[in-house]
C-alpha cells in the first residue's frame, strides 16, 4: 500500500494532459538515440534500475479514483501515485528492423501510454538493425511528465548510469520495488512543474476576459471585433475535417556539420536563429507545394507555433528541474513569403518570438486551461475544419551535449504524434558532430495532393531541402 506522502493530487496542465490522454487525443512523443557503442541487456537493466533509484519521477502514474466520471470532475477525480513495483520486461522491448527509417517512426507513434495502471509513463525499445548491426535506443514518453528537453534528459541520464555502472551480466527483472525501495524515494512526492515557478500564473484581465466571454454572450464577439487586425489574408486551414485518427506521418532529413556552421555564420550576420531559418524555409516551401496544391487561388498568412523552454526565466535551482513539463508553445503570424521577403520573414519570425519570450505570453496562455472544460476543449475540436491547428508546430532542441565520454550520441531522432492537435511538426535535434536531424510528422491526407503529375508533399520535401541547403 503506497503512503499518502507519495500521492498528491494533478495540478491543472497534468490534468489537461490525463484528459488528451485518456481521450486517445494524443498517443505520445519518443527520443531515439544511437549511441557510439552497443548496450546489453543486463547491463540496461542496471542503469535503469540505478536512474529510477535517483529519481521518483521515473516510478509514477495517474490512477482515477473509482466511481467518479472524469467530465463531472474535469480530471480532478485523479491522483498522482508511486507504483508498486516496476518490471524490466514490462517496460523494455527488444525488435529487429531491417533499418531505422521513416516507418519505424511510424511504429513507435502507435505506441500509447495507459494512465490508472501499474506501469510508468515511459517505455523503452532497443532496435537492432539487420542491415548493419546497429542498435538505437528509444525511449517513448507521455507528455503529461515530460516533454521534450526531459525526454532527452532521459536519455543524457541513462547514459552516465551506463558509464558509471559495471555490467555484471546479470538482467535485474525488478527495477523498483515500492517497500523494498521504499528508503530511495523522497519524504513526499515531487511537484508538479507548473507551480514550482510563476511561469503558468496569467493576469487578471486575461481571467476577467474569460469569464466575461463564457458569461456575456456577445463579449467575445465585440471584443474580436475591437481587436480584429485589418488584415484580410486567410490562415492556411487543412480542408479536412478533424479526427480522432493519431495517424501521422514521417519525413528524416539530415543536415551535416559543415552546412549546419555555415547557416549557423549566416544566422549570426543577419540576427535570426536556425529555428527561423528552417520555420521560415519551411512555410515557404508549404506555400509552393501544399497550399498551392489545395487552393492555387489564395494567398495564406501561417501560424507557426514554436516551443520555448521555460526553464531558461529562473536559477538553476528550477533550471536543474529537469522532468515534468516547463514548455509552452508561442504563436507566430508570418504573412506569405516570397523570395525578396525571406530575410524579412525571418527577422520578423526573431522579433515576435523574442518579444513574447519576454513577457512569458505562451505560457501564460497555457495557464488559461486550469479555467477550461477539458473535455470540451478537444471534443469541441473534432468535425471541424481548421480545429484551431497552427500551420506548423517547431521543436528545436539545440544541441545536446553528452553526458560522459564513455557512452556517446552518435545520432538522435525526435519523433511526435500530429494527430488531432497538428498538421505539420518539425523537430530538431544536433548532436556533438554539430549534424543536425530534422524528423517532420505531418498528416496522412497530405499525401493525396498533386501539383500536375506530380506528389505535392514530395515536391514539398524537395524544395524545402533545398531551400535549407541554399538559403544561406
Amino acid at each position: 500500500m503506497v503512503k499518502p506522502q507519495h500521492t498528491r493530487n494533478p495540478e491543472f496542465n497534468e490534468r489537461y494532459y490525463i484528459c488528451r490522454g485518456t481521450g486517445k487525443f494524443y498517443s505520445n512523443f519518443n527520443i531515439t538515440v544511437k549511441y557510439d557503442k552497443p548496450i546489453t541487456k543486463s547491463h540496461l537493466s542496471i542503469a535503469l534500475r540505478g536512474l529510477i533509484l535517483q529519481n521518483s519521477w521515473f516510478a509514477q502514474n495517474f490512477f482515477k479514483i473509482a466511481n467518479t466520471d472524469n467530465e463531472e470532475n474535469n480530471f480532478h477525480n485523479w491522483k498522482v501515485r508511486v507504483l508498486d513495483r516496476i518490471v524490466f520486461d514490462d517496460v523494455v522491448t527488444y525488435e529487429t528492423i531491417d533499418k531505422f527509417d521513416e516507418s519505424t517512426l511510424e511504429y513507435l507513434n502507435e505506441q500509447t501510454l495507459p494512465m490508472n495502471v501499474q506501469l510508468p509513463l515511459w517505455r523503452i525499445i532497443v532496435f537492432e538493425e539487420k542491415s548493419s548491426g546497429d542498435q538505437l535506443l528509444s525511449v517513448y514518453v507521455d507528455h503529461s511528465q515530460y516533454d521534450g528537453l526531459s525526454a532527452v534528459q532521459f536519455q543524457k541520464d541513462l547514459s552516465k548510469q551506463l558509464a558509471g555502472s559495471v555490467d555484471d551480466a546479470e538482467v535485474k527483472e525488478t527495477l523498483f520495488d515500492y517497500v523494498s525501495d521504499f528508503d530511495h524515494l523522497p519524504s513526499k512526492l515531487i511537484p508538479a512543474s507548473e507551480v514550482v515557478t510563476d511561469l503558468y500564473f496569467p493576469n487578471y484581465t486575461r481571467i476577467l476576459n474569460h469569464y466575461l466571454g463564457q458569461y456575456l454572450p456577445f463579449y467575445s464577439k465585440l471584443s474580436n471585433w475591437i481587436y480584429s487586425s485589418d488584415d484580410k489574408l486567410p490562415f492556411f486551414q487543412n480542408p479536412k475535417p478533424v479526427t480522432k485518427n493519431l495517424t501521422t506521418k514521417y519525413k528524416i532529413m539530415k543536415f551535416d556539420s559543415a552546412k549546419v556552421d555555415a547557416i549557423t555564420k549566416f544566422c549570426r550576420s543577419k540576427g535570426i536563429t536556425l529555428t527561423g531559418y528552417f520555420d521560415v524555409y519551411f512555410i515557404k516551401a508549404l506555400q509552393e507545394t501544399i497550399f498551392k496544391a489545395i487552393d492555387p487561388q489564395t494567398q495564406f498568412k501561417t501560424n507557426s507555433y514554436v516551443a520555448i523552454n521555460g526553464r531558461r526565466y529562473y536559477d538553476d535551482d528550477i533550471k536543474n528541474f529537469k522532468y515534468g513539463t516547463m514548455v509552452c508553445g508561442n504563436p507566430v503570424i508570418l504573412p506569405p513569403i516570397n523570395d525578396d521577403s525571406v530575410l524579412t520573414a525571418m527577422s520578423d519570425f526573431h522579433t515576435q518570438l523574442q518579444n513574447d519570450i519576454k513577457t512569458k505570453y505562451g505560457f501564460k496562455t497555457i495557464g488559461m486551461l486550469q479555467y477550461a472544460n477539458l473535455s470540451k476543449f478537444f471534443n469541441d475540436k473534432i468535425g471541424k475544419i481548421g480545429g484551431g491547428r497552427p500551420t506548423i508546430t517547431i521543436s528545436n532542441l539545440g544541441k545536446v551535449a553528452d553526458s560522459n565520454d564513455t557512452y556517446r550520441f552518435k545520432d538522435m531522432y525526435f519523433g511526435a504524434n500530429a494527430g488531432v492537435l497538428y498538421n505539420f511538426v518539425l523537430n530538431m535535434t544536433t548532436v556533438s558532430s554539430n549534424e543536425v536531424t530534422a524528423v517532420i510528422g505531418y498528416l496522412p491526407e497530405f499525401e493525396s495532393y498533386t501539383l500536375g503529375d506530380k506528389n505535392a508533399i514530395d515536391e514539398f520535401f524537395n524544395l524545402f531541402k533545398s531551400y535549407i541547403n541554399n538559403g544561406c
